[in-house]
């Protein structure tokens, strides 16, 4: 019978801490590599998310407007529903938080860094949940819906940086 060089106690021990150590670098090196890969998905499902809602929203309006003649008089507090847009908006996002945060409101006649428009949509920040400052997907929404320029275009940055989407000048 042969005997094997290692005692039976060390075959049975399992992994050593340096196989361990080894693993575990190995994990961690693939998370780091993965990590930011995930990030930019989720900042363009976002993104998408924002674009299709604004998208929507700003078709219920025009609705409301070919309808009405004209476009709901008065603004509601953000995630409101204006009035006489119910049946509008009904099965919509409108209501719940944006994917980037904030809520969204209908904003008529409203100023937005010395523009006036006519109609427009805003996320606006609610309860200490402020709209994403991330520049970039802003930029991305932006580049999504319009002409991917802040400062040009439908969808701009408004009073207090936050998004606008103009609907009618």
């Amino acid at each position: 019978m042969r005997r094997s060089a290692f005692p039976r106690h060390r075959r049975l021990a399992g992994f050593s801490l340096v196989e361990l150590s080894v693993v575990l670098l190995i994990i961690s090196l693939l998370s780091a590599l993965a990590l930011p890969g995930y990030r930019k998905i989720q900042l363009s499902a976002r993104s998408a998310a924002v674009e299709n809602d604004i998208r929507v929203f700003a078709g219920a309006f025009q609705n409301y407007a070919h309808d009405r003649g004209d476009w709901p008089v008065d603004g509601a507090a953000p995630g409101e529903i204006p009035e006489g847009m119910a049946n509008y908006l009904a099965r919509t996002t409108w209501q719940q938080p944006t994917p980037i945060g904030g809520a969204y409101s209908w904003a008529p006649n409203t100023l937005q860094q010395g523009e006036r428009y006519r109609a427009a949509l805003m996320i606006e920040a609610v309860e200490g949940k402020p709209v994403s400052a991330d520049l970039n997907q802003l930029v991305e929404i932006d580049r999504r819906l319009d002409d991917g320029n802040l400062d040009t275009g439908n969808f701009r940055l408004g009073f207090r940086n936050q998004p606008v989407f103009v609907i009618e000048h």
